[in-house]
């Protein structure tokens, strides 16, 4: 702005040297005496020719003004346009942060509800816990108690299967029975009913007496060694006596009939010793026969096969009347074959799955009730 005032003030300077000087030329004229017409002509002249310089005078300081004036337009409107252009950016700048701000801010508060849900879920947890521990607590020995009475009763089922023998899984069960007595539990009812009809059930169920039996034909086993064998008598040779010529007159057709009679009959005593009827290697053979037939009496008690059992044993009996002497220890060995034969080695086993299914279901609804508390005290932390 100083420059346009001086650019302005410089031509109205001029213009006032320049009407100085044509009204003093004026006034110089009249002042001077009256000149010919060709004088005032190029006077006139002259002055054309300085206002037509005044004027592009005039003219240039407009355009050099007003060149300036759109220059610091320019100049203006290019500074306006930067801070423009500045501003701009900053604003787009500004907004991307307010973006990324309002996007963490929803990061965060997604992530508070996270931890606040699982803030939540470890309160339960730990509450859940906490009366679990407060209950195993008070319930320990019951607890406890329980197991092992579940352990015996599959014990006890166990032992029946693979024994085949009823005086273990009784026992068994009644060491059951007394750890229920020791639980103070209104639900115990069921499961000390199932006990004892199990216990009942192999009261009556009838035990086979196996050791006893093996033993006794192991026993039996061993005292063939001490039976005698069956020995043949040969011919008594019949001395021939010197017949006494009696007077027939003498002797009756009786005795001549009574003589004769005693003559056919003769009579033997096996206790006699004769000779053997067996080689000794022989001998061995059919004992050792005999013994083996105990055995496979022993192997089928075991197996609780009825008619190879009762098989053997009469094949045993019939070895003894064929090879041995009919003598007081053979007779005892016949006698307890026959009761053998007639005793029954077959275990008749009673099911006592009552019991282990009385005390699993009971163990079952300790563990439903307490899933029913957690889940209503997870219910009461959520409203």
């Amino acid at each position: 702005m100083t420059e346009l005032a001086k650019s302005t003030s410089t031509p109205n300077s001029k213009q006032s040297a320049a009407d100085t000087k044509v009204s003093g030329k004026k006034s110089a004229v009249k002042n001077a005496p009256t000149k010919k017409p060709k004088s005032s002509f190029g006077f006139l002249k002259a002055f054309a020719q300085m206002l037509v310089i005044v004027f592009i005078v005039l003219a240039t300081s407009a355009g050099w003004f007003f060149w300036k004036d759109w220059q610091a337009q320019a100049q203006a409107v290019n500074s306006n346009s930067s801070i423009l252009a500045s501003l701009t950016s900053s604003i787009n700048s500004t907004q991307d942060q307010s973006q990324a701000v309002i996007k963490q801010q929803r990061q965060q508060q997604q992530t508070a509800v996270r931890l606040e849900s699982q803030l939540q879920n470890i309160e339960l947890r730990v509450n859940a816990q906490g009366k679990r521990l407060v209950e195993l607590g008070s319930t320990t020995r019951s607890d406890w108690l329980l197991a092992e009475a579940e352990y015996l009763a599959r014990l006890a089922r166990q032992r029946l299967q693979t024994e085949r023998s009823v005086k273990s899984p009784l026992a068994l069960l009644e060491s059951v029975d007394v750890i229920l007595t020791q639980i103070d539990d209104p639900n115990l009812l069921a499961a000390r009913s199932a006990v004892a009809d199990d216990i009942t059930s192999l009261r009556l169920a009838s035990d086979v007496d196996r050791e006893g039996i093996y033993l006794e034909l192991q026993a039996l086993a061993s005292s063939v060694e001490e039976l005698s064998l069956v020995e043949l008598a040969e011919p008594e040779v019949l001395s021939e006596k010197p017949v006494e010529r009696v007077n027939k007159t003498k002797q009756t057709v009786l005795d001549e009939f009574l003589t004769d009679l005693s003559g056919l009959i003769r009579v033997r005593q096996r206790q006699n010793p004769i000779e053997p009827m067996l080689r000794p290697e022989e001998e061995r053979i059919v004992r050792r026969n005999m013994q083996m037939i105990f055995e496979q009496a022993q192997v089928a008690l075991l197996r609780e096969e009825q008619r190879i059992y009762q098989a053997a044993l009469e094949k045993a009996q019939n070895y003894l009347q064929r090879f041995f002497q009919s003598n007081p220890s053979s007779e005892a060995v016949s006698q307890r074959l026959a009761v053998l034969l007639e005793t029954s080695i077959i275990q008749q086993l009673p099911d006592i799955y009552r019991s282990l299914d009385g005390i699993q279901s009971l163990l079952i609804m300790r563990e439903q009730r307490l899933l029913e508390t957690e889940t209503t005290d997870q219910l009461e932390v959520n409203q």
